[in-house]
């Protein structure tokens, strides 16, 4: 019986695991209240609509945005309580957020207690990931539709790496 508090003793290295999980999703959620989205990369040019370099290379390539492209920007919004500027950023990104907080709470549950915390969230995450992983590619593709009916993506093509290379 999987219940909030648990009764069903956790394996030892998954409690390692659910332990690693854990200190992983605190990382990323101390990294969005330092709001590590504003520190910049002093080696990358900046790209895209200049607000600095990134990490993503089809951005650093190509001057277009990723399918996920905007999340940590979300993130460290949600954390100063932005809630609107994080939407702006990515619409997903209050929901991965609260699916992150939540995988933070039943890791931290599972490695600290030994028992199974909030057993029905892994059935649901198991269930609402593809349907998340369409949403994000529909996001996606809707982005990269606005930018190239704006002329924004043909912009972004002559700033980017290939784009110079092959303009």
């Amino acid at each position: 019986m999987n219940t909030a508090g648990g009764t069903e003793p956790a394996e030892r290295s998954a409690r390692l695991g659910h332990a690693i999980a854990a200190g992983l999703l605190a990382a990323v959620f101390l990294a969005s209240f330092l709001d590590m989205a504003q520190w910049r990369v002093a080696w990358l040019p900046a790209v895209g609509d200049g607000e600095g370099s990134t990490l993503c290379l089809l951005r650093q390539l190509t001057g277009l945005p990723c399918p996920t492209c905007g999340l940590t920007r979300a993130f460290c919004s949600i954390s100063r309580g932005g809630f609107a500027e994080a939407v702006a950023f990515h619409p997903l990104g209050p929901l991965v957020y609260v699916i992150f907080l939540a995988l933070l709470v039943r890791s931290a549950g599972i490695a600290i207690t030994g028992r199974m915390w909030l057993g029905g969230l892994a059935r649901v995450l198991i269930i609402s990931l593809p349907v998340l992983a369409i949403a994000t590619l529909v996001i996606w593709v809707v982005r990269l539709g606005f930018m190239v009916s704006s002329g924004e993506a043909a912009a972004a093509w002559a700033k980017s790496t290939l784009g110079m290379l092959f303009t």
